[in-house]
C-alpha cells in the first residue's frame, strides 16, 4: 500500500528538527566551561570567535603583554587576601635546592605574609613577615627589615624565634626571591617590568602558545623569551613559562630556563600556586607569633 506523501513529509521534518537540536545541544555541551574545545585546523572561523568571545581571551591571545597588565590592575582591585600552597624549586649557589611545599598565608595591607613549610624545610619551618613590624634600626638601610623565623622541633627546645634581616646573606643563600616578593600581585609586577625593559630594548619575545590545565583547572600559556646570558646577566631568565588561570587571571605556574631546550638541565626556577583561597577572611591573628608559639 502506498504510504501518504503527508505522513512521509512529516517525518522528514521530524528528521530534520531532530538532527539540528541534536547539533544544538553538542556545541552546548563542547562550549561549556567545563570541557576543553579541540577546534580542527578546518573548522568554520566563526567557531573560533564563540570560543574566544571572553574580552581578557582575546587580548591574551593577540597582546599578551598587555594581558599581564590587565591581570595586575584586576588583581589590585579585587583581591585583599589569599591561602595557598606553594610548591617551589629554585637554582642557588650551592646547587639546586629541593621540592619545596609551603603553606601560604597573604594579606595586601598591610603586606604580611606566613610560610610554613609542610616538605623540605631549610633552616627555618615557619616565617612571619609584616612589613614594618619588626625594624633594626642599627641595620643598613638594606637589612633593616626583619622577618620571624621559627626553627625546628629540635632546636625550638632551646629557641622559640629568632628575628632575620628579609633581605641578608642567610636571605640571598636560600631563596632566588625574598619574602616581600610574594604573591601574585608581585609575580605580575616582576614579569610586566622585565617584559616593559625588553619591550623597549627591541629584547622582547612574548607569545600565545594555547591552553592546558593545571592543578585541575583550565589556563592560557604564555612563553616570554628574553636575551639572557647566564648567571650575572640583567635579565632574569632565557625563557619563562607561565601558566594563566581562566577564572582567576593570575600566574598559577611560572617556569623558568636558562637556555630554550627547557629541561631540567636549564630549570633555573618552577613555581607553583596551588590550593587557592582568595578572600579568606584572614586576620591580625593569622599574623600574630604568639598564634604558632613563636
Amino acid at each position: 500500500m502506498p504510504r501518504d506523501p503527508k505522513q512521509f513529509t512529516q517525518r522528514r521534518i521530524q528528521l530534520v528538527v531532530g538532527i539540528v537540536l541534536a547539533g544544538f545541544l553538542y556545541l552546548q555541551f563542547a562550549l561549556s566551561d567545563e570541557n576543553e574545545v579541540v577546534l580542527h585546523p578546518r573548522a568554520p572561523l566563526v567557531m573560533a570567535a564563540m570560543v574566544a568571545q571572553d574580552p581578557f581571551e582575546k587580548l591574551i591571545r593577540t597582546d599578551p603583554h598587555q594581558a599581564l597588565i590587565e591581570a595586575r590592575q584586576r588583581h589590585g582591585r579585587q583581591v585583599s587576601n589569599y591561602r595557598c600552597t606553594l610548591v617551589k624549586q629554585e637554582l642557588l649557589p650551592s646547587g639546586m635546592s629541593e621540592e619545596q611545599e609551603i603553606d601560604v598565608l597573604h594579606r595586601v595591607e598591610p603586606y604580611s605574609v606566613v610560610f610554613h613549610w609542610r616538605r623540605n624545610p631549610g633552616l627555618a619551618e615557619r616565617v612571619i613577615y609584616v612589613k614594618d613590624r619588626w625594624i633594626d634600626p642599627d641595620a643598613s638601610p638594606q637589612e633593616r627589615d626583619l622577618a620571624l623565623c621559627q626553627p625546628g622541633p629540635v632546636a625550638r627546645i632551646l629557641l622559640k624565634s629568632i628575628k632575620q634581616p628579609i633581605h641578608g646573606k642567610l636571605a640571598k643563600k636560600t631563596s632566588r626571591r625574598y619574602i616581600d616578593e610574594f604573591g601574585f600581585g608581585k609575580a605580575l609586577d616582576l614579569l610586566i617590568r622585565y617584559c616593559d625593559i625588553a619591550k623597549e630594548k627591541g629584547d622582547l619575545k612574548l607569545e600565545y602558545c594555547g591552553e592546558s590545565r593545571f592543578d585541575g583547572r583550565p589556563v592560557w600559556v604564555i612563553r616570554r623569551t628574553l636575551p639572557y646570558t647566564g648567571e650575572g646577566s640583567f635579565y632574569p631568565d632565557r625563557v619563562a613559562e607561565i601558566f594563566i588561570d581562566k577564572e582567576y587571571h593570575v600566574p598559577v605556574a611560572v617556569y623558568c630556563y636558562a637556555d630554550e631546550s627547557r629541561d631540567s638541565k636549564s630549570l633555573l626556577a618552577k613555581y607553583e600556586y596551588r590550593n587557592i583561597r582568595f578572600q579568606a577572611d584572614l586576620t591580625d591573628a593569622d599574623f600574630d607569633p604568639v598564634t604558632y608559639g613563636m
